[in-house]
């Protein structure tokens, strides 16, 4: 098992290297070459993984006792974390890495049928050398009595802000999210912009419908203006 400073590290390669295959639609504000973030630092994955074990309904699946499975660029399972009351934690001196399940949304099919999605949400965060933090979105189905992932979408949290980094309209199944925007000059710690990430909900998967890019917290405390 990957060290926890390691596991967001490696992670976060896996989440780029989807985007530079998936393709997100960024934003007009151009991005930092030479940083941590020279792109979006979102991904959405479209992938059908078929868990093991078999379910009546995706009611009857406990997100709060799971084994969390992260996928490489090729979809299959790359890592794994068993979650225990919705927690899992590493640690070891200088090594931290931890997920908590943040909130579970169950949504309906469209056109309406007996297909059913759940909607799962999830806080990563790890520390070691330098400390990372993001959210990820996981879409469940069931299919033939089997738990399916159809999606997954990630983000990257590590900047200031006193909006909350995610907020779901179970309404409107509309999902908005906030991740980090590095503009020239950024270093890891100190991110002077936030993308903000509305998806909507088709009836089988989330597809992002707009952005919008302003300053971090930080960004107005230093007085920053976002490039064109």
């Amino acid at each position: 098992m990957m060290e926890g400073s390691e596991k967001m590290r490696q992670l976060a390669l896996m989440f780029l290297a989807a985007a530079a295959v998936f393709g997100q639609t960024s934003s007009s504000i151009p991005y930092a070459l030479n940083s941590d973030g020279p792109g979006p630092t979102f991904v959405t994955e479209n992938r059908s993984f078929s868990y093991p074990g078999s379910y009546s309904s995706i009611r009857k699946v406990d997100f709060r006792n799971f084994r969390f499975l992260i996928f490489d660029p090729a979809g299959k399972p790359a890592e794994s974390f068993r979650l225990k009351k919705g927690h899992y934690q590493h640690d070891k001196p200088l090594d931290h890495f931890s997920i908590d399940l943040d909130s579970i949304y169950y949504l309906s099919a469209t056109p309406p049928s007996k297909q059913s999605f759940v909607l799962v949400l999830y806080f990563l965060q790890g520390g070691g050398v330098s400390s990372n933090q993001g959210e990820m979105a996981q879409v469940f189905t069931i299919s033939d009595g089997h738990l399916r992932s159809v999606q997954t979408i990630d983000w990257d949290t590590q900047f200031q802000s006193s909006q909350p980094a995610h907020s779901f309209d179970s309404r409107t199944n509309k999902l908005v999210i906030r991740s980090a925007h590095y503009i020239p000059g950024d270093a890891h710690c100190c991110v002077s912009a936030v993308d903000i990430v509305t998806f909507r909900w088709d009836g089988a998967r989330f597809l992002q419908s707009g952005i919008e890019t302003e300053l971090s917290d930080y960004g107005k405390t230093e007085k920053k203006t976002l490039p064109r």
